[in-house]
Protein backbone atom coordinates (compact mmCIF):
# COMPACT_ATOMS: atom_id res chain seq x y z
CA UNK A 1 0.00 0.00 0.00
CA UNK A 2 2.84 2.30 0.90
CA UNK A 3 4.62 1.32 -2.33
CA UNK A 4 1.52 2.18 -4.39
CA UNK A 5 1.25 5.62 -2.91
CA UNK A 6 4.87 6.29 -3.60
CA UNK A 7 4.52 5.19 -7.21
CA UNK A 8 1.45 7.39 -7.71
CA UNK A 9 3.27 10.34 -6.23
CA UNK A 10 6.17 9.73 -8.52
CA UNK A 11 3.87 9.62 -11.59
CA UNK A 12 2.13 12.86 -10.59
CA UNK A 13 5.22 14.95 -9.94
CA UNK A 14 7.55 13.52 -12.59
CA UNK A 15 8.12 16.27 -15.30
CA UNK A 16 5.85 18.51 -13.32
CA UNK A 17 6.75 21.73 -15.14
CA UNK A 18 6.09 20.19 -18.53
CA UNK A 19 2.73 18.93 -17.35
CA UNK A 20 1.76 22.35 -15.96
CA UNK A 21 2.75 24.06 -19.24
CA UNK A 22 0.76 21.54 -21.28
CA UNK A 23 -2.30 22.07 -19.13
CA UNK A 24 -2.03 25.87 -19.47
CA UNK A 25 -1.55 25.59 -23.22
CA UNK A 26 -4.63 23.39 -23.56
CA UNK A 27 -6.72 25.78 -21.52
CA UNK A 28 -5.55 28.77 -23.57
CA UNK A 29 -6.23 26.98 -26.82
CA UNK A 30 -9.69 26.08 -25.64
CA UNK A 31 -10.40 29.65 -24.64
CA UNK A 32 -9.02 30.99 -27.93
CA UNK A 33 -11.10 28.66 -30.04
CA UNK A 34 -14.26 29.29 -28.10
CA UNK A 35 -13.73 33.07 -27.96
CA UNK A 36 -12.97 33.20 -31.69
CA UNK A 37 -16.13 31.36 -32.53
CA UNK A 38 -18.28 33.65 -30.41
CA UNK A 39 -20.28 36.20 -32.43
CA UNK A 40 -19.40 39.90 -32.23
CA UNK A 41 -20.17 43.09 -34.20
CA UNK A 42 -17.99 45.37 -36.26
CA UNK A 43 -18.66 48.75 -37.88
CA UNK A 44 -17.04 49.70 -41.19
CA UNK A 45 -17.13 52.66 -43.59
CA UNK A 46 -16.96 51.28 -47.11
CA UNK A 47 -16.34 53.63 -50.12
CA UNK A 48 -18.75 53.60 -53.07
CA UNK A 49 -17.28 53.32 -56.56
CA UNK A 50 -19.36 54.01 -59.67
CA UNK A 51 -18.26 52.17 -62.79
CA UNK A 52 -19.16 51.64 -66.43
CA UNK A 53 -21.06 54.89 -66.89
CA UNK A 54 -22.03 55.06 -70.60
CA UNK A 55 -20.43 57.74 -72.77
CA UNK A 56 -22.28 61.04 -73.14
CA UNK A 57 -23.82 60.58 -69.69
CA UNK A 58 -22.77 62.28 -66.49
CA UNK A 59 -23.73 62.20 -62.82
CA UNK A 60 -25.28 65.39 -61.45
CA UNK A 61 -26.39 66.51 -58.01
CA UNK A 62 -25.17 65.25 -54.65
CA UNK A 63 -23.62 61.80 -54.51
CA UNK A 64 -23.03 59.28 -51.71
CA UNK A 65 -19.32 58.55 -51.36
CA UNK A 66 -19.52 55.74 -48.76
CA UNK A 67 -21.89 53.59 -46.67
CA UNK A 68 -21.80 52.76 -42.97
CA UNK A 69 -21.81 48.98 -42.53
CA UNK A 70 -22.45 47.05 -39.32
CA UNK A 71 -21.77 43.29 -39.54
CA UNK A 72 -22.01 40.37 -37.09
CA UNK A 73 -20.08 37.11 -37.04
CA UNK A 74 -17.24 35.17 -35.42
CA UNK A 75 -14.46 37.36 -34.20
CA UNK A 76 -11.82 35.52 -36.21
CA UNK A 77 -13.74 36.06 -39.46
CA UNK A 78 -14.54 39.70 -38.77
CA UNK A 79 -10.89 40.40 -38.05
CA UNK A 80 -9.96 39.22 -41.56
CA UNK A 81 -12.84 40.96 -43.38
CA UNK A 82 -11.72 44.34 -44.81
CA UNK A 83 -13.77 45.31 -47.89
CA UNK A 84 -12.01 48.00 -49.94
CA UNK A 85 -15.04 49.31 -51.82
CA UNK A 86 -18.54 48.68 -53.12
CA UNK A 87 -18.78 48.92 -56.90
CA UNK A 88 -22.04 49.91 -58.58
CA UNK A 89 -22.38 48.95 -62.25
CA UNK A 90 -23.92 51.86 -64.19
CA UNK A 91 -23.71 50.27 -67.64
CA UNK A 92 -27.50 50.18 -68.10
CA UNK A 93 -28.49 53.61 -66.81
CA UNK A 94 -30.29 56.28 -68.83
CA UNK A 95 -30.82 60.00 -68.29
CA UNK A 96 -32.97 60.56 -65.22
CA UNK A 97 -33.05 59.13 -61.68
CA UNK A 98 -31.43 55.76 -60.94
CA UNK A 99 -31.49 53.73 -57.68
CA UNK A 100 -29.19 50.92 -56.52
CA UNK A 101 -29.75 48.73 -53.46
CA UNK A 102 -26.67 47.92 -51.39
CA UNK A 103 -26.90 44.20 -50.50
CA UNK A 104 -24.67 41.44 -49.21
CA UNK A 105 -24.02 40.31 -52.80
CA UNK A 106 -22.03 43.50 -53.41
CA UNK A 107 -19.87 42.90 -50.32
CA UNK A 108 -18.87 39.22 -50.76
CA UNK A 109 -19.28 38.42 -47.07
CA UNK A 110 -17.55 35.35 -45.60
CA UNK A 111 -19.81 32.48 -44.58
CA UNK A 112 -21.08 33.07 -41.07
CA UNK A 113 -20.92 36.85 -41.34
CA UNK A 114 -24.23 38.71 -41.56
CA UNK A 115 -25.18 42.32 -42.21
CA UNK A 116 -26.87 43.98 -39.28
CA UNK A 117 -27.26 47.46 -40.81
CA UNK A 118 -26.39 49.38 -43.98
CA UNK A 119 -26.74 53.15 -44.11
CA UNK A 120 -27.81 54.19 -46.61
CA UNK A 121 -29.20 50.94 -47.89
CA UNK A 122 -30.10 52.49 -51.26
CA UNK A 123 -27.99 54.76 -53.44
CA UNK A 124 -29.99 57.30 -55.47
CA UNK A 125 -28.30 58.92 -58.46
CA UNK A 126 -29.30 61.53 -61.02
CA UNK A 127 -28.06 60.85 -64.53
CA UNK A 128 -27.95 63.54 -67.25
CA UNK A 129 -27.03 63.55 -70.91
CA UNK A 130 -24.09 65.67 -72.04
CA UNK A 131 -25.13 68.20 -74.69
CA UNK A 132 -23.50 71.03 -76.68
CA UNK A 133 -25.08 74.46 -77.27
CA UNK A 134 -23.94 77.71 -78.84
CA UNK A 135 -24.64 80.48 -76.32
CA UNK A 136 -24.18 84.25 -76.84
CA UNK A 137 -21.64 86.17 -74.77
CA UNK A 138 -22.88 89.22 -72.86
CA UNK A 139 -20.31 91.78 -71.68
CA UNK A 140 -20.59 93.14 -68.14
CA UNK A 141 -19.78 96.88 -68.07
CA UNK A 142 -19.68 98.84 -64.82
CA UNK A 143 -19.41 102.57 -64.30
CA UNK A 144 -19.78 105.36 -66.86
CA UNK A 145 -17.06 107.28 -68.74
CA UNK A 146 -15.98 110.69 -67.42
CA UNK A 147 -18.12 113.78 -68.06
CA UNK A 148 -18.16 114.63 -71.74
CA UNK A 149 -17.63 111.04 -72.92
CA UNK A 150 -19.93 108.12 -73.64
CA UNK A 151 -19.71 104.39 -74.29
CA UNK A 152 -21.08 104.05 -77.79
CA UNK A 153 -20.66 100.32 -78.40
CA UNK A 154 -19.10 97.11 -77.05
CA UNK A 155 -18.00 94.50 -79.58
CA UNK A 156 -17.20 90.96 -78.42
CA UNK A 157 -15.17 88.47 -80.46
CA UNK A 158 -16.27 85.76 -80.52
CA UNK A 159 -19.77 86.90 -79.61
CA UNK A 160 -20.94 83.31 -78.93
CA UNK A 161 -19.24 80.18 -77.58
CA UNK A 162 -19.96 76.46 -77.65
CA UNK A 163 -20.73 75.16 -74.16
CA UNK A 164 -20.66 71.46 -73.25
CA UNK A 165 -22.16 70.02 -70.08
CA UNK A 166 -25.12 68.32 -68.39
CA UNK A 167 -28.38 68.97 -70.23
CA UNK A 168 -30.34 70.32 -67.19
CA UNK A 169 -27.75 73.06 -66.65
CA UNK A 170 -26.90 73.86 -70.27
CA UNK A 171 -30.56 74.15 -71.30
CA UNK A 172 -31.15 76.84 -68.65
CA UNK A 173 -28.27 79.02 -69.81
CA UNK A 174 -29.32 82.08 -71.82
CA UNK A 175 -26.00 83.91 -71.94
CA UNK A 176 -22.40 83.55 -70.88
CA UNK A 177 -21.12 86.71 -69.19
CA UNK A 178 -17.68 88.24 -69.13
CA UNK A 179 -15.69 89.46 -66.18
CA UNK A 180 -16.73 93.06 -65.33
CA UNK A 181 -14.87 95.88 -67.07
CA UNK A 182 -14.86 99.33 -65.46
CA UNK A 183 -15.13 102.22 -67.96
CA UNK A 184 -15.19 105.04 -65.43
CA UNK A 185 -11.70 106.24 -66.45
CA UNK A 186 -11.90 105.64 -70.22
CA UNK A 187 -11.64 108.71 -72.47
CA UNK A 188 -10.72 106.77 -75.59
CA UNK A 189 -11.58 103.41 -77.14
CA UNK A 190 -10.09 100.33 -75.50
CA UNK A 191 -9.51 96.66 -76.39
CA UNK A 192 -9.27 94.13 -73.56
CA UNK A 193 -9.14 90.38 -73.02
CA UNK A 194 -11.96 89.31 -70.67
CA UNK A 195 -12.46 85.94 -68.99
CA UNK A 196 -15.83 84.22 -69.15
CA UNK A 197 -18.14 83.80 -66.15
CA UNK A 198 -21.16 81.61 -65.53
CA UNK A 199 -19.34 78.35 -66.37
CA UNK A 200 -18.88 77.18 -62.79
CA UNK A 201 -18.40 73.48 -62.21
CA UNK A 202 -15.99 70.85 -63.49
CA UNK A 203 -18.66 69.37 -65.74
CA UNK A 204 -19.18 72.50 -67.87
CA UNK A 205 -16.63 73.54 -70.47
CA UNK A 206 -16.58 76.16 -73.24
CA UNK A 207 -14.82 76.32 -76.58
CA UNK A 208 -12.84 79.34 -75.31
CA UNK A 209 -12.21 80.72 -71.85
CA UNK A 210 -11.51 84.34 -72.86
CA UNK A 211 -12.95 86.79 -75.40
CA UNK A 212 -11.70 90.05 -76.89
CA UNK A 213 -13.81 93.11 -76.08
CA UNK A 214 -13.56 96.39 -77.98
CA UNK A 215 -15.13 99.30 -76.10
CA UNK A 216 -15.78 102.31 -78.32
CA UNK A 217 -15.62 105.57 -76.37
CA UNK A 218 -16.85 108.78 -78.01
CA UNK A 219 -17.10 112.38 -76.94
CA UNK A 220 -20.60 113.65 -76.22
CA UNK A 221 -21.60 116.13 -78.93
CA UNK A 222 -23.92 119.01 -77.98
CA UNK A 223 -25.43 122.07 -79.65
CA UNK A 224 -25.59 125.39 -77.85
CA UNK A 225 -27.13 128.77 -78.83
CA UNK A 226 -25.67 132.20 -78.07
CA UNK A 227 -28.29 134.93 -78.38
CA UNK A 228 -27.83 138.63 -79.09
CA UNK A 229 -24.06 138.58 -79.32
CA UNK A 230 -22.61 141.97 -80.19
CA UNK A 231 -21.15 142.32 -83.69
CA UNK A 232 -17.79 144.06 -83.77
CA UNK A 233 -16.74 146.16 -86.76
CA UNK A 234 -13.07 145.72 -87.65
CA UNK A 235 -10.71 147.67 -89.90
CA UNK A 236 -13.17 150.52 -90.63
CA UNK A 237 -11.51 153.69 -91.91
CA UNK A 238 -14.63 155.69 -91.14
CA UNK A 239 -17.18 155.89 -88.42
CA UNK A 240 -19.33 152.74 -88.91
CA UNK A 241 -22.68 151.47 -87.68
CA UNK A 242 -24.09 147.99 -88.37
CA UNK A 243 -27.73 147.08 -88.63
CA UNK A 244 -28.55 144.92 -86.78
CA UNK A 245 -25.88 145.31 -84.12
CA UNK A 246 -26.31 141.81 -82.61
CA UNK A 247 -26.58 138.27 -83.93
CA UNK A 248 -27.87 134.84 -82.73
CA UNK A 249 -25.36 132.01 -83.16
CA UNK A 250 -25.71 128.19 -82.72
CA UNK A 251 -22.60 126.00 -82.49
CA UNK A 252 -21.98 122.25 -82.16
CA UNK A 253 -19.03 120.33 -80.76
CA UNK A 254 -17.72 118.16 -77.91
CA UNK A 255 -19.53 118.83 -74.66
CA UNK A 256 -16.31 119.53 -72.77
CA UNK A 257 -15.42 122.30 -75.27
CA UNK A 258 -18.85 123.79 -75.84
CA UNK A 259 -19.53 124.13 -72.11
CA UNK A 260 -16.39 126.26 -71.75
CA UNK A 261 -16.97 128.36 -74.90
CA UNK A 262 -17.32 132.12 -74.43
CA UNK A 263 -17.90 134.33 -77.47
CA UNK A 264 -15.86 137.34 -76.40
CA UNK A 265 -15.63 140.62 -78.26
CA UNK A 266 -13.85 140.27 -81.53
CA UNK A 267 -14.89 136.70 -82.24
CA UNK A 268 -18.04 137.79 -84.11
CA UNK A 269 -17.32 140.68 -86.49
CA UNK A 270 -17.61 142.24 -89.94
CA UNK A 271 -14.47 143.27 -91.81
CA UNK A 272 -14.69 146.78 -93.27
CA UNK A 273 -11.23 146.78 -94.82
CA UNK A 274 -11.10 149.11 -97.87
CA UNK A 275 -14.71 150.17 -97.61
CA UNK A 276 -15.61 153.77 -98.54
CA UNK A 277 -18.30 155.88 -96.93
CA UNK A 278 -21.78 154.66 -97.72
CA UNK A 279 -24.03 151.73 -96.93
CA UNK A 280 -22.92 148.22 -97.90
CA UNK A 281 -23.86 144.64 -97.07
CA UNK A 282 -21.12 142.52 -95.47
CA UNK A 283 -21.04 138.91 -94.12
CA UNK A 284 -20.76 138.26 -90.41
CA UNK A 285 -17.59 136.35 -89.47
CA UNK A 286 -17.62 133.93 -86.50
CA UNK A 287 -14.31 132.71 -85.05
CA UNK A 288 -14.59 129.40 -83.17
CA UNK A 289 -12.00 127.19 -81.45
CA UNK A 290 -10.83 124.00 -83.24
CA UNK A 291 -13.34 121.19 -82.88
CA UNK A 292 -16.41 123.43 -82.65
CA UNK A 293 -18.52 124.02 -85.76
CA UNK A 294 -20.94 126.78 -86.64
CA UNK A 295 -24.47 125.41 -87.05
CA UNK A 296 -26.38 128.61 -87.81
CA UNK A 297 -26.34 132.37 -87.43
CA UNK A 298 -29.12 134.89 -87.74
CA UNK A 299 -28.59 137.11 -89.56
CA UNK A 300 -25.79 135.97 -91.86
CA UNK A 301 -25.16 139.52 -93.16
CA UNK A 302 -25.52 143.08 -91.94
CA UNK A 303 -25.87 146.49 -93.52
CA UNK A 304 -22.84 148.57 -92.66
CA UNK A 305 -23.04 152.33 -92.88
CA UNK A 306 -19.73 154.21 -92.98
CA UNK A 307 -19.65 158.01 -92.50
CA UNK A 308 -16.77 160.37 -93.03
CA UNK A 309 -16.01 162.92 -90.31
CA UNK A 310 -15.96 165.66 -93.02
CA UNK A 311 -19.51 164.93 -93.99
CA UNK A 312 -21.94 167.46 -92.57
CA UNK A 313 -25.58 167.24 -92.09
CA UNK A 314 -27.43 168.49 -95.17
CA UNK A 315 -29.74 171.51 -94.35
CA UNK A 316 -33.39 170.62 -94.29
CA UNK A 317 -35.24 171.44 -97.45
CA UNK A 318 -37.50 174.49 -97.18
CA UNK A 319 -41.10 174.25 -98.09
CA UNK A 320 -42.67 176.86 -100.49
CA UNK A 321 -44.42 178.53 -97.57
CA UNK A 322 -41.15 179.13 -95.78
CA UNK A 323 -39.61 180.61 -98.90
CA UNK A 324 -42.56 182.98 -99.33
CA UNK A 325 -42.35 184.14 -95.74
CA UNK A 326 -38.72 184.75 -96.05
CA UNK A 327 -39.25 186.87 -99.21
CA UNK A 328 -41.96 189.00 -97.50
CA UNK A 329 -39.55 190.00 -94.67
CA UNK A 330 -37.03 191.26 -97.15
Amino acid sequence: MRWGRKKLKTLVFRNGMLKVFSLAFACGLWLLVNAGERDTEKTLVVPIELGNLPPQLVLVGNQVDAVDLRIRGPRTLLGRFHPKKITLNLSGVRPGPASFRVSADLLKLPRGVKIERISPSQINLEIAAIITRTIPVRPIVVGTPPHGYMLKEVEIAPNAVEVVGPAPQIEKMETVTTAPVDVSLFTQSQTQELSLRGLEGDQITASVDRVRARLEIQEVMVTQEFRRVRIEIKNAAYRAVSAPARVDVAVRGPQRLVEQLKLWDGEIFVDATGQEPGTITLPINVLLPPGIDLVSQDPAEVELTLKSDEQKKAPPKQTPEKKKRGGGRS
